[in-house]
């Protein structure tokens, strides 16, 4: 048993040091991007949709309810790749568009190492190990297309820049309405009263293409420990350590018609967020009868340290030319910001029923209040910013949320057949323009398993649909965005 135990250890290791990036624009919705995290895990708990709370004995207890692991009465090595494919379907003033970004990616691997007490014990023995989680996915584009919008994201850099002078403008906005006024996007109006104008008059009809290209991932390694009382109680907890990756360019570009002399514009954003986290969960499973299981866990937030870095820039093509010089371009100056965040906690409460060795259902209700979610300056620094204005942003635009997910499994021989079906309401409350639908995530499976292998293999489908606006709200009209993603899973497991 000892030998079995050291040599699935030591493959463990080797895995974790050569797979690749494991190791270890502040506002409201970056907040939301990080707290709004799903559970990750294998094929076979992604078929059952994510309800495992109640139900143990695989690596998805470290992201659902860490006593599961006290059901594992072998050790076990698991590896569980995936391909992804992520649309956007995007509708802006009528005109829809499209975009797909796909990605292939391990999703877990799972290292579990079971130790058996002497016979006789009440506590029948210990389980520990190590899980690592790809518990979101940040690779998508998205494309939105207006062919006669009344408005220009060159109205919201006048309104910035109004009674500031054009010198004060490099200091003050650099990355903004700045760029504006050197591509003479923007020029002074009244040099007394330091007001604007835009280079597209007030009320013209604009045609727009906005694009929003993103990749990156959340990852969660954890660290797990759990125990088996009598075989009716189950007790875990796991020390999960996080890794942040994500990066965004978005671009916003803008033609007009003749009488405007303006041809066309192009504003650029680019942006790379990495960061660092910890968080704790614990939780505990009881076995109410030989059928019936009860779950209850409790998911720390995540204590996240980030780092942004990023820069802006603009570019502009006139119809006539001052001097043979009829197009402009700008670049920021690079940026930085070191800066925290807290996610919110949540509560997660399960019950599974199991029908021998046949069959179970699983559900799986869990409470989040993204109100919770806060950012704070950087630890260390002398840095005094007290991220008052988006804290306050967090608590009146976000909610709390109940999620509901529902799975099932049933077993013909060593066939397992499954199927399941989860509900995540939107974080933004009712009042909030950005509010969309519910995530529907729709899942199933099959897998085939004997005494020391296993296999799964698993079809996700996900939908929901966002709001968001390409610039100030007061401008524009919110673009409304279906978004999906399709996956395909496959878990390996060896068991000594």
């Amino acid at each position: 048993m000892r030998k079995n135990v050291l040599h699935l250890l030591s493959l463990g290791i080797a895995f974790l040091l050569f797979m690749p990036q494991w190791a270890f624009g502040q506002n409201e919705e970056d907040a939301l991007r990080y707290s709004d995290i799903l559970p990750g895990g294998t094929a076979r708990s992604w078929a059952l949709g994510g309800a495992f709370g109640a139900v143990g004995g695989d690596p998805a207890s470290a992201s659902t309810n860490p006593a599961g692991f006290g059901l594992y009465s072998t050790s076990e090595i698991s590896i569980t790749p995936q391909f992804e494919v992520n649309g956007a379907e995007d509708n802006h003033y009528g005109t829809t568009a499209t975009g797909s970004a796909d990605q292939f990616s391990i999703a877990n691997f799972s290292l579990v190492l079971s130790y058996p007490s002497e016979k006789g014990g009440s506590w029948r023995g210990g389980v520990f190990g190590i899980s690592f989680d790809r518990q979101a996915s940040y690779y998508r584009d998205q494309h939105a297309v207006g062919l006669d919008v009344p408005s220009s994201i060159l109205g919201q850099f006048v309104n910035e820049a109004n009674g500031t002078p054009p010198s004060s403008l490099p200091d003050l906005f650099p990355f903004t309405s700045n760029l504006a006024y050197e591509t003479y996007g923007i020029d002074p109006l009244d040099t007394a009263s330091n007001t604007y104008v835009s280079a597209i008059p007030v009320g013209s009809s604009v045609v727009q293409d906005h694009t929003i290209s993103t990749t990156g991932r959340f990852n969660t390694t954890s660290l797990f420990y759990a125990t088996n009382y009598l075989d009716k109680l189950y007790i875990g907890g796991s020390l999960g350590l996080t890794g942040v990756h994500y990066e965004q360019q978005t671009v916003h570009r803008e033609t007009t018609s003749a009488p405007v002399d303006l041809k066309d514009l192009a504003y650029t954003d680019n942006l790379v967020t990495t960061g660092n986290g910890i968080d704790l969960k614990i939780g505990a499973i009881g076995r109410v009868t030989d059928q019936l299981r009860l779950g209850l866990a409790f998911h720390s937030p995540v204590w996240l340290q980030m780092s942004d870095a990023y820069s802006y820039s603009m570019a502009t093509d006139f119809r006539s030319s001052v001097n043979s010089v009829s197009s402009y371009a700008q670049t920021s100056p690079d940026g930085s910001y070191n800066y925290r965040i807290r996610t919110p906690w949540s509560l997660l409460a399960s019950v599974a029923y199991v029908v021998g060795r046949s069959g179970l259902v699983s559900v799986d209700y869990e409470y989040k209040d993204f109100r919770q979610a806060k950012l704070n300056s950087s630890a260390g620094t002398t840095d005094t910013y007290d991220f008052g204005l988006e804290n306050n942003a967090i608590n009146s635009d976000f909610r709390a949320t109940s999620s509901l997910r529902v799975g099932t499994e049933w077993r013909s021989a060593g066939w397992y057949f499954r199927g399941g079906w989860g509900i995540w309401p939107d974080a933004y409350n009712d009042n909030d323009q950005r509010q969309g639908t519910s995530y529907m995530r729709y899942t199933a499976g099959v897998g085939y398993r004997t005494k020391h292998l296993s296999i799964d293999l698993t079809g996700v489908y996900g939908t929901r649909d966002t709001n968001y606006f390409q610039y100030d709200p007061s401008l524009v009209d919110a673009t409304q965005a279906r978004l999906t993603d399709t996956r395909g899973m496959l878990t390996f497991a060896y068991r000594p």
